[in-house]
Parts: structure tokens; sequence; C-alpha cells
């Protein structure tokens, strides 16, 4: 025999061992009922490890809104919306966060200063028929605005303002801009 011919019925041996070895394996768990291996999952759902990524959640009653998670997400999956409340800080009006686009790679939840404030849960179930049940709105809703002085309400005869507002809000990227950018 040829050293290649020993070679090629070495590895048929050691594949016929490793058929039966596995084969052996399945075997004693259909033999030994005491050992469960399967999960009847719907009846029985199965704890998430500590550090697992599950859904996102906001925790909006005190997010600054500084809008890190939305420029720092790598797919554009949070939209926020901030306005100035009464007391000159930051509110986020709008806080929407898409998990058919997330990737769950948690640079948002690194990136938010505010401790628990954005942070995943161990929630795994949340498929739906639809994308947009796949929206998680978190917002504050439109938040009251304080009547303004009749000096700085701009009268019907004054040009619109040119540029931004200073309080106009600040939002991630949309759908919309996307497919402006692209075209």
């Amino acid at each position: 025999m040829t050293e290649n011919s020993k070679g090629y019925f070495k590895k048929m041996l050691d594949a016929v061992k490793s058929v039966f070895t596995g084969l052996g394996v399945t075997i004693g768990y259909g033999v030994s009922p005491g050992r469960e291996v399967t999960q009847q999952y719907p009846e029985v759902k199965r704890e998430p490890y500590d550090r697992f990524r599950g859904k996102l959640f906001v925790d909006i009653n005190i997010c600054t809104g500084c809008t890190a998670c939305a420029r720092i997400c790598p797919v554009d999956a949070i939209v926020l919306k901030t306005v100035r409340d009464e007391n000159k800080k930051l509110r986020p009006v709008v806080f929407d966060i898409d998990n058919a686009r997330c990737i769950y790679c948690g640079l948002c939840v690194e990136a938010c200063p505010v401790d628990n404030c954005l942070y995943f849960r161990k929630e795994y179930e949340f498929s739906s028929y639809s994308k947009d049940e796949l929206i998680s709105h978190f917002g504050l809703g439109e938040l009251p605005q304080p009547d303004k002085p009749a000096a700085d309400r701009p009268s019907p005869d004054m040009p619109a303002q040119a540029g931004p507002a200073k309080d106009q809000p600040v939002q991630g990227k949309t759908d919309e801009t996307r497919k402006e950018e692209g075209k």
C-alpha cells in the first residue's frame, strides 16, 4: 500500500468512528428519559442571562435629550426630537426606536451619559406582522408652550426668520431624509 492510500483509509475509519460516536450520544438521550434536553418553548421560557441584549427601553423621565444615542447609532434606528422647556432644558418630545432596524450593538447604551436611562431589557419576544409595530415610542409628546409676550411674537408683516430657529427640534435621520440623500 502506498502512503496516500493509508491516509485515505485512516480518514475513512475516523469518519465511521465519529458517526457512531454521534449516534451513541443521540441514543443515550433517547434511552434515558431522566435527562431533559428540549424545553417546551411556549409553555416554558428560558430566563436570559444578565448581559442579554433584548429590547431597548428608555426611561424618558430622566432622559436629558442630549441626542448622543441617536448620533452614535450606526443604522439610525433612533429618532429623537427635543425642545426646550420653560427651564431652558432639552426635553425629548419624540423618542422612537425602530427595533426592526436595530442591530443590538449596544453603542447607544454606552454613549448615554445618564445611568439607567437607555438600557436593554430581557424581553426577546416582540415579533409582529408589520414593521410599524416594531417601532417603540417613548416621547413625552408636545410640551405645553407658555404664552409669549406680544413683544416676542412676530408680527404678520415681518418676513420669516432666515436660518434655523433656536428651539428647532434636533432629529436623527428619518426614512425620508435617507431617501433624499440616496437620490
